[in-house]
């Protein structure tokens, strides 16, 4: 791993290099920078996995640095380290995320090691391997690779917060390129939904879920699809007639829903989520508490779980505004009786928040990342063994960090 230390105080940042060098291995290496320019020098000729960057820098200040880095697509991960007030610090934080910048949390001063070496931990397992302002796939190239059968369903684990069983899978898309490799949805999916192939990927989505059931053993796998997918013509009678073929089909999939940003069709997908339920299909809500209508989703529509965006869970740790909401989305769930899940699980820290929260059932690179299926019987019994030998679920509440 490559760590860049920014920091123009001279003992500060001596110190924090010390303390850096006691956490690292042979093979890593420790950048410094004393200035904005040179951070952004350096991240463009280094490019570190990991940035501890400090906001307050004597030529141009690390708020401006970000920004700067993010406009040059920096892709790893980032610590802000600062005195700053907290305001100010989760303001920056959003700002990252609205970036696109990997930000991890923030490391207060004066640092402390273990801190340190729980970020450094995290950036180890951190899926950096596709950077988020990857340029998109045009549409022809989408559409080529759709004839082509380039498209494969992987399946991250879901599992219970309370004993770290395996009870469940999310459905994720990939794209296997001749030349990009393994690209992810967000560089496809809005080409594939402008080309009017959504429902036909949900049902090949289905088919592998199908396919796949020796693997799952019969848990159920959550299969994303929007509202407009929801309302589309004979969607749901196509769904009705699968399951007419796969008796079982309702226990071997549910839907999570999609917010889009406007939406106004409230009677059609009622219409179609009733009609979903009446035939034993289930529905959650997928990222809640971060879209506009969430709450009126919830209010309006028979769901059975809501799922909590790794957006807010992402950066609970150090943010205290996010481990309110993730709390409050927690609480909800609870108090209207459905399941609560949490996705952007990356540290054991993490886990304990949520399951300290209530929180039911949760994903994310601490538990697996999306695999294809055949890679789920060698995950299983490695997770059994970490489940039961790192105290993932004591009887003791355990502290964060």
């Amino acid at each position: 791993m490559k760590i860049l230390l920014v920091e123009d105080h001279p003992f500060k940042r001596d110190m924090m290099s010390g303390q850096l060098m006691q956490l690292l291995s042979g093979t890593d290496e420790l950048l410094t920078a004393k200035s904005g320019s040179d951070a952004l020098e350096q991240t463009l000729i280094e490019k570190p996995d990991l940035v501890f960057c400090d906001l307050q820098l004597a030529d141009i200040d690390g708020i401006e640095l970000l920004s700067n880095m993010a406009e040059r697509g920096f892709m790893g991960c980032i610590v802000i380290t600062s005195a700053a007030s907290p305001k100010v610090l989760e303001t920056v934080q959003n700002m990252c995320e609205n970036l696109h910048l990997n930000v991890l949390g923030v490391l207060p001063k004066p640092a402390s090691i273990p801190l340190l070496k729980h970020y450094i931990e995290v950036a180890n397992d951190h899926d950096v391997q596709f950077p988020q302002d990857l340029v998109p796939l045009r549409e022809d190239e989408v559409l080529e690779a759709w004839k082509s059968g380039q498209f494969e369903t992987w399946f991250q684990p879901i599992v219970r917060l309370e004993d770290g069983e395996w009870i469940a899978c999310e459905a994720l898309q990939r794209l296997r390129h001749p030349t990009r490799d393994i690209i992810l949805p967000r560089q496809f999916l809005p080409q594939l939904s402008a080309l009017g192939l959504e429902s036909e990927l949900t049902m090949t989505v289905i088919e592998a879920v199908i396919e796949h059931q020796e693997t799952l053993q019969g848990r159920p796998v959550g299969i994303n699809i929007s509202m407009n997918n929801l309302i589309e013509l004979k969607f749901v009678d196509n769904i009705i007639s699968m399951a007419e073929d796969h008796p079982k089909l309702c226990e071997h999939i549910y839907f999570e829903l999609m917010e889009p940003e406007h939406f106004n069709h409230i009677s059609q997908v009622q219409e179609a989520a009733s009609r979903l339920l009446l035939n034993g299909f289930r529905i959650a809500i997928d990222d809640f508490g971060t879209g506009h209508s969430s709450l009126q989703e919830v209010e309006f529509l028979p769901i059975d779980s809501l799922k909590v965006g790794l957006s807010l869970v992402l950066p609970m740790l150090s943010s205290r505004t996010s481990s309110a909401l993730v709390e409050a989305s927690i609480l909800i769930a609870r108090r209207i009786g459905i399941a609560s899940v949490a996705e952007g699980i990356e540290c054991i820290e993490t886990w304990h928040g949520l399951r300290d929260m209530g929180c039911d059932y949760g994903q994310g690179f601490f538990i697996a990342k999306a695999m294809p299926a055949n890679d789920l019987s060698n995950w299983y019994p490695l997770w059994v063994q970490l489940k039961n030998h790192r105290s993932l679920c004591p009887s003791h509440v355990i502290s964060t960090i």
